[in-house]
């Protein structure tokens, strides 16, 4: 398309009418405005650049279950270069039930000889000190570690959490009709469509590690144009 200011080299008389035609010198690429969507995954994009080269951790935990009385038994946390800071089971103050070993593959005698969260507590807090922490579902991780800190009597540290689930269900774009807003994605199927593999299903630092490559993701499609995997 030709330049702001350029002017016609020539006209050509094609069927109806007469056509302006320009100096290839003095031509621009044609470029498409963004529309809605792909402007809404630019600020995804931008949003998950601030976090990686702020430096953020990346943290995921698997529980007891899901409930006011569950607890940590397990937490991994990798900083923005995937280097592992934290990677234990945590020995929990109950028995893990069946229903949740058979999510997490996470049973009674795998933590039979783990450290307890009081152990475990300190070097957390260390960690988290300071830094922006992504989780894939912040707000559940966060209500189990501080329900879990809360068990022994534990201050929680305050996290500056950013939530995954939330940034990439606006990346996805899908609405929910039912809760009026971005459907929420499992963090596998996320992961699916960003091309990240899941190397180890449902386990603290395997689902940390996806977190991490699904952020990488989104930073990385800044023009915010989805991969070839899949568009809408």
């Amino acid at each position: 398309m030709p330049a702001p200011g350029a002017r016609p080299a020539g006209s050509v008389w094609q069927g109806r009418g007469v056509y302006f035609v320009y100096d290839r010198s003095q031509c621009v690429p044609w470029v498409r405005e963004p529309g809605d969507a792909q402007l809404r995954r630019q600020k995804i994009s931008r949003q998950a650049a601030e976090l990686i080269t702020g430096d953020c951790l990346v943290l995921d935990v698997e529980t007891t279950g899901t409930g006011r009385d569950d607890e940590v038994c397990e937490i991994a946390i990798v900083d923005a270069a995937g280097h592992v800071l934290l990677d234990t089971l945590v020995r929990p103050s109950r028995e893990i039930p069946v229903e949740a070993s058979f999510v997490n593959g996470i049973s009674n005698a795998m933590v039979a000889t783990a450290p307890t969260w009081p152990e475990v507590a300190e070097r957390y807090a260390s960690i988290v000190e300071g830094r922006r922490v992504v989780a894939y579902n912040a707000t559940f991780d966060s209500r189990l570690i501080r329900q879990t800190h809360q068990a022994y009597g534990l201050s929680a540290p305050v996290l500056d959490t950013d939530c995954l689930m939330l940034m990439y269900a606006v990346w996805n774009g899908e609405w929910d009709k039912r809760r009026e807003s971005w459907r929420w994605c499992k963090l596998i199927e996320a992961a699916g469509e960003s091309g990240v593999a899941n190397p180890d299903g449902h386990r603290a630092l395997a689902d940390a590690v996806m977190t991490l490559g699904v952020l990488r993701y989104l930073q990385a499609r800044s023009n915010g144009r989805r991969s070839p995997r899949k568009s809408r």
